[in-house]
C-alpha cells in the first residue's frame, strides 16, 4: 500500500463540494476492508494510514445482529470488517467539539451494510493517525472553504458601499452587509448510536467530541491536489477476496 484510501476518497469528496454521486462509479462499487481501531467511546476504523469514525444506519446494525449474533458490534475492536455498502456525506459541525472534523466540516463514512472477517488478520505497519490532523487534508478543506466564501462574497458585490469621491474614508468600498454563511451540499442520513438511540439531527449521539479548550484554526494558502483513483481501487481490492464469513 502506497497511499491512504480514506485520504484519497475524502479529498475527492471535499473537492466535489459534497457531491457523493460525482465520485468515480467504479470506486463507489468497491467494498471497504478496514481495521477497527476502537469501538469505545467512538467506533474508529483505519486503512492503516489514517482513522475516521464510522456512522451506522439502523438497517446496518439490524442486519448485522441478525446475521452475526455471536459477535457483538462492540466486540469488533482490533478485528477486520468489510463495509459492503457505504456512502460519504459532508456535515457542518463544531470543530471545537468534534475532533474528527476541521474548520467546521466533517466528511462522514456512513455504513449501510457490513460484515466481520474474523479469520482475517491485519497487522498495520504504522500507527494510524487522525485524518483531520493531516496537513494536506486540512489544506484541502481550507481551500474549499475559501472558495465558498469568495463565491458568497461575489454574489453580494452589489451591496458594496458606493464611493462618494472623498479621500481617506475607510468606509468606502466595503461590504455594507456580510456575505452570509458559506454553503455546501450537506448530508442528512439518519444514523444511530451503538446503544440504539436515534439522533434527531441525523448525527451520531456518540460523535467524537474534543476534550479541552477551543483550538485556533490557521489559514493555509494553497490547495491540495487530488489523489489517483487507481490508488484507491488497489487499496480496496482485497475486500472481495476475503475468506468465508465466521
Amino acid at each position: 500500500m502506497s497511499a491512504s484510501a480514506f485520504k484519497t476518497l475524502y479529498t475527492q469528496m471535499i473537492q466535489n463540494g459534497g457531491e457523493y454521486s460525482a465520485l468515480p462509479k467504479d470506486l463507489l462499487r468497491k467494498d471497504l476492508q478496514v481495521f477497527v481501531k476502537e469501538t469505545r467511546p467512538y467506533f474508529l476504523v483505519s486503512d492503516s494510514f489514517f482513522y475516521v469514525p464510522a456512522y451506522f444506519t439502523q438497517a446496518a446494525l439490524t442486519e448485522y445482529t441478525s446475521k452475526f449474533p455471536q459477535v457483538g458490534v462492540l466486540d469488533l475492536e482490533n478485528k477486520v470488517i468489510v463495509v459492503t455498502k457505504w456512502s460519504l456525506e459532508l456535515r457542518r459541525v463544531n470543530s471545537a467539539e468534534v475532533f474528527t472534523s476541521y474548520a467546521g466540516v466533517e466528511c462522514r463514512l456512513i455504513v449501510h451494510s457490513f460484515k466481520p472477517q474474523l479469520k482475517e488478520q491485519l497487522h498495520p505497519t504504522r500507527y494510524p493517525t487522525n485524518l483531520y490532523r493531516d496537513d494536506e487534508f486540512k489544506t484541502t478543506i481550507q481551500a474549499f472553504r475559501h472558495a465558498q466564501v469568495v463565491s458568497a462574497a461575489a454574489g453580494r458585490k452589489n451591496d458594496m458601499a458606493p464611493i462618494s469621491g472623498g479621500k481617506g474614508q475607510v468606509s468606502q468600498g466595503v461590504l455594507t452587509n456580510s456575505c452570509g454563511e458559506w454553503q455546501f451540499k450537506e448530508g442528512n442520513t439518519k444514523v444511530v448510536s451503538l446503544g440504539g438511540a436515534k439522533s434527531k439531527t441525523g448525527g451520531a449521539p456518540s460523535a467524537a467530541k474534543v476534550k479541552g479548550g477551543k483550538k485556533v484554526v490557521k489559514k493555509a494558502a494553497s490547495k491540495a491536489g487530488a489523489k489517483s483513483d487507481a490508488a484507491v481501487a488497489s487499496l480496496m481490492s482485497g475486500a472481495k477476496k476475503a475468506g468465508k464469513k465466521s
